[in-house]
């Protein structure tokens, strides 16, 4: 043997992939033989199933169309109580998901434990997995036929729950002996095996995720910090040198480092505010607090910057003693930067308002102008982080403001959102919880009912400017033609 067939590495034998399971055998007579039979097959095709090459979703979307193939169901789905609850139903990937979310709520409420144990626990996680095209309903059930719905307990399984959706009631009755407890158990093995695979594949992208969205916020701190840098830098070599021998020259150069460093300081606060909502180390005082006072603050502290602008600032603010509950300080914080955001955008002569109102127990509060608006494929992104729109880029920034925003709002048990109409303006909608509890679902139909007449108020807005202008266009074509 040469050396160099002594070196190179000792291959072992090449071991392929078993063939897949294939079904030959007709019937079996015997009640043991057949259950045997369907035991064998389960196994044989679960395992089919987990060594497949497909991702871990599929695999388990796969799993539980085995399982309802196995008891005749239109669809299973899979209830792990433990640690905590989590259900995972399979629909047709041309399905629509109502029919699957309507079985895995039906399985999260109806499913083993008392009323006691569920009111106390938070509802189920529910995961839609993909499956086949749904194709036609089984037999004996139409597209618009009643549910019927079933639930088994897997035994020895740290309480694991199948549940199906079946074509009649009978169906539902005789469901027990179409997966006898051996099988199910069997099926709880692999049901395990294939979620803890999809946890782990879930897990690994979130990681992914998050270092791609790490590694563009160090790049994006580290560009807007060294821009300001060497500008500063770049003024005061010359003032140290003593090339600038002008005072009124020297003086600017000064002014514009001291506009620098409050830009930096800024940017420095801003990441600061924005590390400790990340950490949960926000600390708020949440406490009923007047919607009027903390407005007509925001406008006494901005309205200098308004006029200096030629925009004229004004409120709409309901009686002092109706009450939102939140942290003063950080609501008045949410407002000055969205109306100081207003002010920024629009042109002399322009409008910017704080208005405010109740939805029920919702308060809502809008800052409305009437500047440039913003394009409908920025506006869905203007909350990210560092995001600035193309034309702003010559406007001073971060592009933290508007995130930390809607942190704040949601930190408060509230939300933050925008609508805009292009030529028009804009209008950003805080809601907060009244003095009264409210629930969240509650808070975002009012929002969403709220941000749609702002919407509508807007392009009435457009519609009359538009008339307006043509109008003016009208009488001047009028009155430049010779008499």
């Amino acid at each position: 043997m040469t050396d160099q067939a002594a070196r190179r590495p000792q291959q072992g034998p090449t071991i392929g992939a078993p063939p897949q399971f294939t079904e030959r055998r007709v019937a079996a007579r015997r009640l043991e033989d057949q259950l045997a039979w369907r035991e064998t097959t389960l196994l044989a095709r679960s395992l089919d199933i987990l060594v497949s090459d497909r991702a871990a979703e599929a695999r388990l979307a796969a799993l539980l169309e085995l399982l309802a193939d196995t008891v005749g169901a239109r669809r299973a789905a899979v209830l792990s109580m433990a640690p905590n609850r989590r259900i995972a139903v399979v629909a047709g990937e041309d399905e629509d998901p109502a029919d699957a979310l309507a079985l895995a709520a039906w399985l999260d409420a109806r499913g083993p434990g008392s009323r006691a144990e569920r009111a106390a626990g938070a509802p189920a996680a529910i995961t839609v997995v993909q499956g086949a095209p749904a194709g036609k309903p089984p037999a004996g059930r139409s597209a618009t036929a009643a549910q019927h719905y079933a639930w088994v307990e897997i035994p020895s399984s740290g309480r694991v729950v199948l549940g199906f959706e079946l074509a009649s009631a009978a169906a539902v009755e005789h469901v027990g002996e179409r997966l006898p407890s051996q099988i199910a158990r069997h099926a709880a093995v692999a049901l395990a095996l294939v979620t803890d695979q999809m946890a782990g594949e879930r897990q690994a992208a979130d990681l992914a995720a998050r270092d791609r969205e790490r590694e563009r916020y160090v790049s994006t701190v580290a560009h807007d910090l060294r821009t300001p840098l060497t500008g500063l830098a770049g003024y005061l070599e010359l003032i140290a040198d003593g090339r600038v021998q002008d005072p009124m020259i020297r003086s600017e150069f000064l002014d514009r480092s001291r506009e620098i460093v409050e830009t930096m300081s800024g940017l420095v606060g801003d990441l600061l505010e924005m590390s400790r909502i990340e950490a949960g180390n926000l600390a708020l005082e949440l406490e009923p607090f007047s919607i009027a006072d903390v407005s007509r603050r925001v406008i006494g502290a901005l309205r200098p910057i308004a006029q200096k602008r030629g925009v004229e600032l004004r409120a709409d603010l309901p009686p002092r003693m109706r009450a939102a509950v939140g942290d003063r300080r950080r609501v008045e914080q949410i407002l000055t930067n969205l109306a100081g955001n207003a002010l920024k955008f629009t042109r002399a002569g322009g409008t910017v308002e704080i208005a405010a109102w109740f939805e029920g127990r919702v308060a809502l509060i809008a800052v409305r102008d009437d500047g440039a608006g913003i394009d409908a494929e920025d506006l869905p992104r203007i909350f990210e982080r560092f995001y600035r729109i193309a034309s702003h880029s010559q406007v001073p920034g971060t592009g933290l403001g508007l995130p930390i925003a809607r942190e704040l709002a949601r930190a408060m048990s509230g939300d933050l959102h925008a609508t805009s109409v292009l030529e028009s303006g804009s209008s950003f909608v805080l809601a907060l919880p009244g003095p009264a509890e409210v629930e969240l679902d509650a808070l975002q139909a009012a929002l969403a009912a709220a941000l749609a007449e702002e919407e509508m108020r807007l392009e009435e807005s457009a519609v009359i400017r538009a008339m307006r202008e043509a109008h003016a266009r009208t009488a001047d074509e009028q009155g430049s033609e010779p008499g």
